[in-house]
């Protein structure tokens, strides 16, 4: 897959428009169709996506991604996408959307298709829909493709109602409109040593600070160490000087991993926060916390996650 941090022309392409955070299911579809179509036409695919959130410009926000850039890369080129270009949303949040059809998407890439998702929108104030792609279709000599609406135990998959979900807690429900298991990574840190003084070491990271947040609580996790994958349990909390940590109890492990890149990825919330008398409760409390990710383990286990 070729990355691509400024305009360039790749001509006669398949494009797929979005900003995709999460490339959750929905994604994906938008994703294969311009694919299938490459493929068809013996061309190449590409992604015109953003380095930075459009509402964090429009807006001045701080939208917490689901997805950093370099995982969002990662996935795509699983995915199978040839091209991505990522813009600069300020560079062009000021065009009208017929000018970035024109200027930007002809000029540069003159498609042979154009596939977005049913509620994408582009140009200033955006002002440019699906209804302005399609009738622009004939005057520039691309097949504009909408997909329409996913939709999942009624739920429809999107980013605000798989955020709603994480920020909840609610992992199982998150992860089957993903597709996949939400995760974080990070290097394993110097902790306070309190978990190996209970006898249940644990590996602690710094949670991403540009990841969206979630809840404090106890988590049934898979650790991904070197390739090879164990069950965890996840303790996402405050320290005693009031800073939140990550620590992971990986179960059945027993290495020196200090400095070395792990992979969380979370399956499902076991319990809230909880505050204990003494160390023998809190004991008590990881065993039972233990035993449970065996449930979840048989219960997650029948979810088509990629």
């Amino acid at each position: 897959m070729q990355i691509y941090e400024q305009l360039t022309y790749i001509n006669n392409t398949s494009l797929a428009l979005g900003f995709f955070d999460g490339l959750h299911l929905g994604h994906r579809v938008v994703l294969k169709n311009a694919i299938k179509i490459a493929q068809k036409e013996k061309t190449s695919s590409t992604v015109i996506t953003f380095k930075n959130h459009p509402l964090n410009v429009l807006f001045d926000q701080n939208i917490e991604q689901i997805l950093t850039i370099d995982e969002k890369l990662r996935l795509l080129n699983k995915i199978g996408v040839d091209n991505v270009v990522l813009l600069d949303f300020k560079d062009i949040s000021g065009m009208l959307a017929e000018d970035y059809i024109q200027n930007i998407l002809v000029k540069y890439f003159s498609p042979i298709a154009i596939t977005t998702g049913f509620n994408h929108t582009f140009g200033y104030k955006k002002q440019g829909t699906s209804k302005l792609l399609k009738s622009d279709e004939q005057k520039y000599g691309y097949k504009y493709y909408e997909v329409p609406p996913f939709v999942i135990d009624g739920d429809v998959v999107s980013c605000s109602v798989i955020r709603n979900k994480l920020q909840l807690g609610n992992f199982i429900e998150a992860n089957k409109l993903l597709g996949y298991k939400f995760y974080i990574s990070g290097n394993v840190i110097h902790g306070e040593k309190l978990a190996s003084k209970l006898s249940f070491p644990s590996a602690n990271i710094n949670y991403p600070d540009d990841k969206i947040k979630i809840p404090h609580g106890v988590y049934f996790v898979q650790v991904v160490i070197d390739n090879k994958q164990y069950n965890g349990v996840l303790n996402h909390a405050y320290d005693i000087n009031g800073n939140n940590k990550t620590e992971v109890h990986i179960i059945d492990f027993n290495r020196n991993i200090y400095g070395k890149s792990i992979l969380i990825k979370f399956a499902a919330k076991i319990r809230n926060q909880m505050q204990f008398d003494d160390a023998e409760k809190l004991k008590y409390q990881i065993r039972r916390d233990i035993a449970f990710t065996e449930i979840y383990q048989h219960f997650i286990a029948g979810m088509k996650l990629y």
